[in-house]
Order: structure tokens, then sequence, then C-alpha cells
């Protein structure tokens, strides 16, 4: 029959129901998602019982067999779902699936899925027999430039209002994981609806559902306590936090500790505290990282968060513990500059 990508098939079952439908590749949510389109665009045509099989390696084939060939006088129309467990199946495997062709009938729409690669499961025998009856929808993993379309179009299903900077901050959090990105936004469609969600909101979000939160870290960094600090790092590493979460929050501190030390010396520290919205309780801790830091280390800072953003997005941090632990580490007292993340990045 046809050949679709996912986001084709829901514009093909709108056309009716195929006989089969061959799902593959190794996107996890792509794949997910086209399997509930199929349930959901069956039951109004009748298919109200649904049978899923897992063939793993103790498979009984003969109990698929069975629900193939009953027929539904009485019974309700079946969707059976067939998951090929295994990565590459054994010749018996693939003997049973060439005899699956024979066996479609009305009765039943078969969904044959798995996450082996769509252009490696396509050259097989039984695949292409089956392909005659079926149609084909083809999972491939999204770029960059595609993951952001996908996180454009779903924040706008669930009405919420982001930001390019928040989508940008989701994208990198979720690193190409949309079923991750996926229950973001349905959080946040719960937490934040009818309001527009900026970078910090976002990041905000995100720190709230950590035990050990962000914030708790750079207070701790901007008080200079450097060994609490490490430990507070330790810990949001270990209930994996992203490191672009944490490294965005060390560049908005050190933004806001720069406007800051202009406007101290323009004589108008309280005035800026007041505009930038810092309560009186936590200004105590920006005056301190503004007595310990100088302009030139802020500015030094600047530009080892801006490698450290630059390498880890190129995947050339070979320890991103140890290079969060170093910006950590300079922002919590200047210390002599034997190792910088400037220097890999320059290599």
């Amino acid at each position: 029959m046809q050949k679709l990508y996912a986001n084709q098939l829901p514009a093909q079952l709108q056309q009716g129901l195929a006989p089969c439908y061959l799902i593959f590749g190794e996107e996890p949510l792509q794949k997910l998602e086209a399997i509930e389109a199929i349930r959901h665009a069956a039951k109004p045509q009748g298919f109200l019982e649904r049978l899923s099989f897992s063939a793993d390696a103790q498979f009984d084939w003969q109990q698929l067999d069975n629900e193939l060939s009953a027929m539904s006088l009485f019974a309700e129309r079946r969707l059976i779902e067939l998951e090929l467990a295994q990565a590459k199946p054994p010749a018996a495997v693939n003997e049973q699936l060439k005899q699956l062709a024979a066996k479609l009938h009305p009765d039943i729409v078969l969904v044959v899925h798995g996450s082996r690669s769509f252009s490696e499961v396509s050259k097989l025998a039984w695949f292409k027999q089956l392909s005659e009856q079926a149609v084909q929808v083809a999972i491939y993993p999204l770029d960059e430039r595609q993951q952001l379309q996908w996180l454009q179009q779903r924040a706008r299903q669930l009405q919420l209002q982001l930001s390019s900077d928040a989508l940008n901050l989701l994208q990198q959090h979720c690193a190409g994981n949309l079923l991750a990105a996926r229950q973001e936004l349905e959080k946040l469609a719960l937490t934040h609806p009818d309001s527009r969600i900026d970078a910090e909101t976002f990041s905000r979000f995100l720190a709230d559902h950590s035990s050990y939160n962000v914030f708790q870290l750079t207070d701790s960094v901007l008080a200079g306590h450097s060994a609490e600090a490490a430990h507070r790092l330790q810990r949001l590493l270990e209930q994996d936090t992203e490191p672009v979460i944490i490294a965005w929050q060390l560049h908005k501190e050190l933004s806001i500790l720069q406007q800051l030390a202009q406007a101290e010396q323009q004589g108008q520290l309280s005035a800026q505290f007041k505009q930038l919205a810092i309560w009186p309780k936590r200004q105590p801790l920006y005056q301190q990282a503004l007595q310990r830091l100088s302009r030139g280390w802020q500015n030094y800072l600047l530009q080892e968060l801006a490698a450290f953003d630059r390498l880890f997005k190129a995947g050339r941090l070979t320890n991103t513990t140890l290079a969060l632990l170093h910006l950590v580490t300079l922002f919590c007292h200047p210390v002599a500059k034997t190792f910088a993340l400037q220097q890999y990045d320059a290599d």
C-alpha cells in the first residue's frame, strides 16, 4: 500500500482503516502516538476489542494464530497489536511473520511495531509481503529544527504560550527526548494555564520539581560557600537535574551581578535592587558577591559560561560534573586561572 511519516498518519486514518499497519523506528514517542491514533480511529469503526502481544523469545505464536483465526459472528471486531520485542528476531520468528499476510481478514486490524530502524526492517521478506496490504509508518528521530517545530506545535495544542527562549531551554532540557518534553508541557499546562511562559518562569518550574532546587545552589554560590555549593551541585546532578538548567541559572545570576555592579559604580545600587525586584532579605547575598568578584572576574566568568555552553551543546565535555564544579568554584571565590574551559573550546 503506502508509506507514510508519523505526522502523515492522522490524515490517512480519516480516509479509513487499512487491514494492517507496520510502524517501525527508533523514536519512541512518535511510535506510541501513531499506535494511539490507530486505536482512536478504530473504535468508531467497530473495533472495540484490543489485544496486545509482545513477541519476545518466549512468545507463544499459537496464541496469536488463534486470535487471527477467530471470526466475529457475535464478538466485537478486534484491533490486534504485535510488538516485535527482539531487536533482530531469529529465522523461526521471521517464518512466523511471513504467514501473517495470509491471515488478515475484515474483522481485524493488525498493527505490527518495533524499535528497529525502518530502513533495516523494510528489507525483510515478511515485511515486503505484509506491506502489500499495510500502511507503512516510518519513524525517524527529529533533528534540532524539527524538534523545535514539534515543541511549538505541541505547546499550541495545550494552549501554552512559550517564549522562544523558553522553547529553546525546554529543547535543551529534554535533549531530544520527546516523551520527556510532552510530560513537561503537560505539567506546564496544569500549573501555568493561560499565562505566557518565559525562560525564567520555565527554569523556576523545573527547579521547583527538585527536592534540592537550583535556587538553593545559587544562594550558596552568591554567599561564597564553596563546600555547601559543591554539595548542592552534586545532589542536583544525582536528581538528574539537567546541566543546562544549572548553567542557565548561573548565567542569570551573573547577569544580575553585572547590572548591580554598574549601578553601584553610579551610586544607584538601592534603585537597581528595586528595579530587579530583589527582596531586602536577599540583597546581602548579592552584596557579598559584589565585594568578592571584581568586574574583570565577572567578565571572565561570563566567558567561561559561554565556553561551557558551546562545549556542552557540541558534546565535547568529557566530564560535565567537573566542568560545572569549576564554574561554581569560580563563582564562590576568585582562584588562579590554571584551568579554563575556554582553552578546550579553542582546541
